[in-house]
């Protein structure tokens, strides 16, 4: 006969069990995490707005300095913009009214020749030819009024070193201190300016 087989034996029971870790109650649980965690919100929001709060005053005065500083400084731009534009104007119109000062004062001689041609006695026959430089003296005189230019007074006027330049003296008993007496070459003026200076003899009584 076979032998049956033996019965396996059951695989031994377990003694151990594993421990359960009790549940901590909720309050416990909740306490402990509010006391590990960070402060509470409402405290540290309060210290920056007060820190704010007391600080606004200070930026705000250096904030206000600065703009007048740039008020101040735009309005010294706008001044000295200003100057430079009414001394840019003047200057122009200096400009256009001496600008032709040089070829005038270059005219001048020619305008000195034919005055000291109508100044010598004529001879008999240059009736025509003086007509022709009298007419051309005075044409010369009109263009150069156009312009601007004048001759200066000199004889019988007071000495004027603005005006005149003294070339010579003279003693003349009826004559005043510093009266010109006699002019040796017409000074003339453009507007203001003197462009030439009149040669002249002063009066000085000893």
């Amino acid at each position: 006969m076979k032998k049956s087989p033996q019965a396996e034996d059951p695989p031994e029971q377990q003694t151990g069990e594993a421990e359960a870790v009790p549940a901590q109650p909720a309050d416990a649980a909740g306490g402990a995490g509010a006391e590990s965690g960070a402060p509470e919100a409402g405290a540290d929001s309060e210290a920056p707005a007060e820190a704010a709060v007391d600080g606004a005053p200070g930026e705000a005065e250096p904030e206000a300095d600065r703009v007048a500083e740039l008020m101040d400084r735009l309005i010294r731009l706008q001044a000295d913009f200003e100057n430079y534009r009414r001394r840019v104007q003047r200057e122009k119109e200096e400009i256009a009214q001496y600008g032709t000062q040089r070829l005038l004062i270059n005219l001048l001689p020619v305008l000195d020749n034919l005055e000291r041609a109508l100044a010598t006695p004529p001879n008999p026959g240059d009736e025509r030819l003086r007509q022709g430089v009298e007419l051309t003296a005075r044409s010369f005189l009109e263009v150069l009024a156009k312009e601007g230019v004048k001759p200066i007074e000199a004889v019988g006027q007071p000495f004027d070193p603005h005006l005149h330049e003294a070339v010579m003296t003279g003693d003349d008993p009826d004559k005043e201190e510093g009266i010109v007496l006699e002019e040796f070459r017409k000074g003339y003026m453009l507007g203001d300016r003197v462009i030439r200076a009149s040669m002249v003899k002063v009066n000085t009584r000893s």
